[in-house]
């Protein structure tokens, strides 16, 4: 938060003039709106904090820049509906101190999420595809059967790995407690070089059906390594929905 030191009065009548300490649980918790300033003559993409009380508001500072530029758009986007972005907020000091007023924010990745603007599963999309987050590895089983295809894709000598693209599609499982079961199977330059456990095909399944049914190719950032075992793949994938 920036400016709250031109906005004592509003925060000491929000605080109802009680002083906090340095504790946690004496700051005062209030609910702040998130106002977008598109016309503010010093920063077009300001944003301006209001203390909601009741059905009234009073500013008491503005987001600093370099995040008021990253929050306006999607606030800009709730104004049109008709909505007002709000989060919850603490007041701090008094006394002797200033006051001032810290935010709890979601990320305006989230606040898209939350607008269904953006699917939280991709990273990109076209017309025929999608590329999901990489936020975190998934191993791939079933390498070992593979090896001619990986041998394409191994990492070049004396690097660590390589990286590639993934595509993601569905097989029979051949063998084992879960045989005839479905399992995704994991192809590079769509030849097939391994597939996901059954834990991780039931964690992602329904979102890989989901987008074939919208007719789209479902595509991964994938890493390559080569060891004792051969050539292996390791996927990249996103959070599965809940």
């Amino acid at each position: 938060m920036v400016g709250e030191s031109q906005y004592q009065h509003a925060l000491r009548n929000a605080a109802a003039g009680l002083a906090t300490t340095g504790d946690f649980a004496s700051h005062i918790p209030v609910t702040a709106a998130l106002v977008p300033e598109p016309g503010n003559k010093w920063d077009p993409n300001a944003v301006r904090v209001d203390v909601v009380d009741g059905d009234r508001t009073a500013p008491v500072g503005y987001l600093p820049a370099e995040l008021a530029k990253e929050y306006q758009p999607t606030l800009l986007e709730l104004r049109a509906d008709g909505c007002l972005g709000t989060c919850p907020a603490r007041i701090a000091g008094g006394g002797a101190k200033f006051y001032g007023i810290y935010l709890h924010l979601a990320s305006p990745r989230e606040l898209r999420f939350t607008l269904g603007g953006e699917d939280p599963l991709v990273a990109q999309r076209s017309k025929r595809a999608v590329l999901l987050r990489d936020d975190w590895s998934c191993t791939v089983t079933n390498e070992e059967d593979h090896q001619d295809v990986l041998a394409r894709h191994a990492p070049a000598p004396g690097r660590e790995f390589r990286n590639v693209v993934a595509s993601l599609d569905f097989c029979e499982i051949t063998s084992g407690k879960h045989r005839g079961q479905n399992a995704i199977e994991v192809r590079l330059d769509g030849q097939r070089v391994g597939q996901l456990t059954r834990a991780m095909t039931l964690r992602y399944g329904n979102a890989v059906r989901e987008f074939h049914q919208q007719g789209l190719l479902v595509t991964c950032q994938a890493f390559t390594t080569s060891g004792p075992k051969g050539v292996q793949v390791e996927l990249r994938l996103p959070p599965a929905r809940p």
